[in-house]
């Protein structure tokens, strides 16, 4: 079949359409074939998932904090670092709670988003402990740090606040 036979035939079949649904006049019929057409929401790049694996390692970067043996030794787990009286009293608030039996903390990560443009991912992150019920907060990873991962300042105190709460 060749093309010009093929658009004669929907031509044809375009004017006969027309007709039944009761048009009076047909304005143009193209002879020649449209352009393809390409949805633009096909070539749009979705969002990456995250790593499987991931949830595990952002888990085991947090544990490593709350319940290593230091924050001080464990700063550079931390975005920014952790400055000298900070880190004192984080290690304090350690040392109590591991006096009081509330540590070692037992935390699970779960939702880890897609990474964002600047490479951070949001996960909710679930601590528990033999004195403390179940807490969920959510936590910014940042790239970078020994292990490829960071926590962000402000999620670490929030996160060691709620725990210890």
């Amino acid at each position: 079949m060749s093309l010009k036979s093929l658009t004669t035939g929907v031509a044809a079949a375009t004017l006969v359409g027309a007709a039944a649904v009761g048009a009076t006049s047909v304005a143009s019929v193209p002879t020649t074939p449209s352009p393809a057409i390409t949805p633009v929401v096909f070539g749009a790049p979705l969002p990456l998932d995250a790593d499987p694996a991931l949830g595990g390692q952002l888990a085991g970067i947090l544990s490593q904090i709350t319940n290593g043996a230091t924050v001080t030794e464990n700063a550079a787990l931390i975005q920014g670092g952790v400055g000298i009286i900070e880190g004192r009293q984080a290690n304090k608030v350690l040392t109590q709670a591991r006096q009081n039996g509330s540590l070692p903390l037992d935390i699970s990560v779960s939702s880890v988003s897609p990474p964002a443009p600047d490479g951070s991912v949001t996960a909710q992150v679930t601590a528990s402990g033999p004195r403390l019920s179940p807490v969920t907060r959510p936590v910014l990873f940042v790239p970078g740090g020994p292990q490829g991962w960071m926590v962000s300042k402000s999620s670490a105190v929030a996160l060691l606040q709620a725990a210890m709460a």
